[in-house]
């Protein structure tokens, strides 16, 4: 009979120490998988390392995600999952379509800040990986044609970009704006947010100026460029 390996039973005994009932046992793997694929790297971040470190055995792990890419995927959605919640939060209680936008971009951007791991992680390494920008693509080209999207097709992270199209195409109803396609004024206005976030949080020792300032001067000069002045 082959001996266990000692990682399996020093993995296996840790978790009949510290048993969880399975949500939070989920919970508690995905924070130590994206700590690891954070740190060391996916391709170094083997299934058996992955067990180890959150003291499971690679069965345990094996029940609640089937492969690394199972993980990344549940590390994505808790990310947009969080965000999302963040943006609906600034959508509802911000009155008039300049300041619910600035609201929108002042949320995207502090949130990328603050948590700058799972952001590199979910657009710089998930997403790619996963293919989730060809899904985001072929909704996209579905909802332009005209075709009903139904609630349970959206991922989490088309919600997110679904309610900065909305804040930008209430400003377009409103006459707001210079240019009048919501969906190239909301592209443009994503990735000149998400190139901020994305240099600020990879480039941390550039010595930026102070946080508020730099999230109020982005906004305004991103306003600027899209609204219609007097």
């Amino acid at each position: 009979m082959a001996k266990a390996h000692p990682d399996d039973e020093e993995a296996a005994a840790s978790a009949v120490r510290r048993r969880l009932p399975a949500p939070q046992r989920r919970v508690q793997i995905l924070a130590v998988a994206g700590d690891l694929f954070s740190r060391e790297g996916i391709d170094e971040s083997s299934m058996r390392k992955i067990a180890s470190k959150a003291g499971v055995s690679p069965a345990v792990l094996y029940r609640h995600f089937a492969d690394k890419d199972a993980l990344l995927f549940a590390l994505t959605e808790s990310f947009f999952e969080r965000l999302s919640a963040a943006m609906r939060e600034a959508f509802a209680t911000v009155d008039g379509p300049v300041a619910r936008m600035r609201a929108l971009m002042r949320t995207y951007l502090t949130f990328g800040f603050d948590n700058p791991h799972e952001y590199r992680l979910t657009f710089m390494t998930a997403l790619p990986r996963l293919k989730r920008d060809a899904d985001m693509k072929a909704f996209r080209q579905r909802a332009r044609s005209g075709a009903v999207i139904e609630p349970q097709e959206l991922t989490l992270g088309m919600h997110c970009f679904g309610m900065l199209e909305r804040g930008i195409s209430d400003l377009v109803a409103a006459g707001h704006t210079r240019q009048s396609n919501p969906a190239a004024l909301t592209e443009a206005i994503w990735a000149s947010g998400h190139g901020l976030v994305s240099l600020v949080i990879t480039h941390d020792e550039f010595g930026w100026t102070e946080r508020d300032a730099l999230v109020d001067t982005a906004i305004d000069v991103m306003l600027n460029g899209l609204l219609r002045h007097p």
